[in-house]
């Protein structure tokens, strides 16, 4: 089960993600000990020292100078005084960080029986509505006489979740912002890059790909169109050695052959005519290499009814002497190479002719996204674990390469051909015996 996803957008996001979290959750904890820890106690000493400085003036002051005492604190700050009447609706607040200092430093200035107090619901489960649940309630010793000391609860207990959220969201809005940017950026030259790789592993001839970005996708783009150029130059002069050997054995064999058909009567016929067919395998073999050089890339696409196409080669193949039925379903017009589809015909073709004898079916069928065609014989088959390797150059079923003519290029070439299409070849046990050699295209969409 793979945990991680393949792309290098998603991965580059969760590397961005898990560093930013884990810096904001040190940064966090840092901020806290040494900047909101310190500047929180000092507020609340602040806050502390005023209380008891209102405390000590309500001691001092005459009951008129009192009013107007607690009229003047109630404007200007906000904080509420309210003699102690008994029977108010308070229970002790909670018990968190904030306010435990609160609590400590209030008993430290005025002993032990200090509390900090918050209002008592009503019967329906509400804070009092002269009461509101985000005011705090202290009652300081004046005289005789108490009061109560009402505040709004943000001068002590500020709860900074509302700006850590507000934060950790910005944070990971411009973390994935940034990724997709940079990802969005190494991804073009990239998926050029594959684009081309792709086309030249068709068989296809791609422009170079750009060497633009950064230093390292500048080396891998260089480094590619370097390949692709010594490929082709490989290419080229295997193509022009391989040609030129094939050319100048045409000259000698063909005068071998008007040679043997001149002997007449001088050789048993049966020997003649092995001679004939050793001379047609070795003219067989020639064709196979300068049909395995040609550049099926460089022919244009053009719409071809394959259908139709599949009946020619059928009719070729029986002039030269196959015993070929046809089962050509009706399919679209499709784009494609038809030089190169004939080659792959012809050579499924002779494979099966000269592998099985017998009658060979050609079949043409439209799928659902795709067009069949196949080539099915009554021979001995391919067994799967050799598929493969028959589709390799210059492979062939026996490997002492005897007893069958041929090159061990046919299955290679028609298999080159399915892939430029971007279809494939499957060699497949036909039901009851024999082979079938699948071609499948896709249609255009």
């Amino acid at each position: 089960m793979r945990l991680l996803p393949s792309s290098l957008l998603w991965r580059t996001l969760i590397v961005m993600v898990a560093a930013l979290v884990l810096s904001q959750a040190a940064a966090m904890w840092l901020l806290h000990e040494y900047v909101t820890q310190p500047r929180h106690a000092a507020r609340v000493g602040l806050f502390v020292s005023h209380l008891k400085t209102i405390s000590a003036a309500l001691n001092t002051m005459s009951a008129s100078e009192q009013e107007r005492f607690i009229g003047e604190i109630a404007e200007k700050e906000g904080v509420r005084i309210v003699p102690v009447r008994g029977g108010e609706r308070l229970r002790p607040a909670g018990n968190g960080e904030h306010l435990r200092l609160f609590r400590a430093r209030i008993r430290d200035i005025f002993g032990p029986q200090a509390e900090v107090y918050v209002p008592e619901p009503d019967a329906d489960g509400h804070d009092g509505p002269r009461m509101g649940p985000k005011v705090l309630w202290v009652r300081l010793p004046a005289g005789e006489r108490g009061f109560w000391i009402a505040f709004p609860r943000g001068r002590i207990d500020r709860d900074p979740a509302a700006a850590l959220a507000a934060w950790s969201a910005a944070g990971l809005a411009i973390a994935i912002v940034a990724t997709f940017f940079l990802v969005f950026r190494l991804n073009l030259p990239l998926s050029e890059l594959a684009r081309a790789a792709k086309k030249l592993g068709k068989g296809g001839d791609p422009a170079p790909v750009s060497e633009t970005g950064p230093s390292e996708i500048r080396a891998v783009a260089r480094a590619f169109n370097q390949m692709k150029d010594d490929l082709q130059h490989s290419q080229r002069e295997r193509a022009t050695f391989l040609a030129g050997i094939s050319h100048d054995l045409r000259t000698p064999l063909s005068r071998l052959r008007l040679e043997v058909e001149m002997l007449g009567g001088k050789v048993e016929p049966d020997a003649q005519r092995a001679i004939v067919q050793d001379l047609d395998d070795m003219n067989l073999i020639i064709d196979q290499f300068i049909d395995f050089m040609r550049s099926e890339a460089a022919e244009p696409l053009r719409s071809v009814d394959l259908a139709e196409l599949a009946r020619s080669c059928a009719e070729r193949a029986s002039r030269g002497g196959a015993d070929v039925r046809c089962e050509l379903g009706a399919v679209p017009s499709m784009m494609l190479r038809p030089l190169a589809m004939q080659r792959l015909l012809d050579n499924l073709l002779a494979n099966a002719a000269r592998h099985a004898g017998g009658q060979i079916v050609l079949r043409t069928a439209r799928l659902d996204r795709s067009v069949a065609l196949s080539v099915l014989d009554r021979g001995p088959g391919i067994a799967p674990d050799q598929v493969e390797r028959l589709k390799q150059p210059f492979t062939r079923r026996d490997a002492a390469r005897s007893g069958s003519s041929g090159a061990g290029l046919g299955l290679a070439i028609a298999d080159r051909v399915a892939t430029l299409h971007g279809g494939r070849l499957d060699l497949l046990p036909r039901e009851g015996g024999g082979l079938e050699a699948r071609v499948t295209l896709p249609l255009a969409t």
